[in-house]
């Protein structure tokens, strides 16, 4: 290595040998960065790489985190959009089944009240046919009233 740089002193100078060491410094050494991981070693890295190449990965880290960030704020965004939508169909729904159910109620309460007036008026007839009958048969079955049990 040192008969390396004591080559380049005597070619190019010491003016030459600075020049070089900031270009390196600056751009990195050309093909240094193909070489996986070699830029993640501090100090070797960035004179491998170079610090302009560092400054360029560097915003290229920011902006992309940056993004990143963004898109998932959108998929937050999405996701309860999505989760609210889906709740906006269900309390739809619910409330559907519940106007049919008070509909069914009100129908059933209605067909009650019809029975219970029903019953009513018959348990009244009844009451009244029973009043009415004051026959001499004393509380027995006549033939007619075995024709009628027959029949029903």
């Amino acid at each position: 290595m040192s008969a390396v740089f004591a080559l380049l002193l005597r070619t190019i100078g010491v003016g030459g040998c600075a020049f070089l060491a900031l270009y390196v410094y600056d751009w990195g050494l050309p093909g240094a960065s193909r070489i996986p991981y070699l830029s993640n070693i501090p100090i070797i890295g960035d004179l491998t790489t170079g610090r302009a190449h560092s400054y360029a990965a560097d915003q290229v880290r920011i902006a992309t985190a940056a993004q990143k960030a963004q898109c998932e704020a959108r998929l937050e965004k999405t996701v309860s959009t999505f989760q609210y939508e889906a709740l906006a169909a269900q309390v739809a729904e619910e409330r559907r089944r519940r106007l049919i159910a008070d509909l069914l109620t009100t129908e059933a309460s209605k067909r009650a009240e019809a029975a219970l007036r029903a019953k009513s008026e018959a348990q009244a007839e009844l009451e009244a046919r029973i009043a009415a009958d004051r026959g001499d048969d004393g509380g027995r079955w006549t033939e007619e009233d075995r024709q009628w049990d027959g029949k029903h």
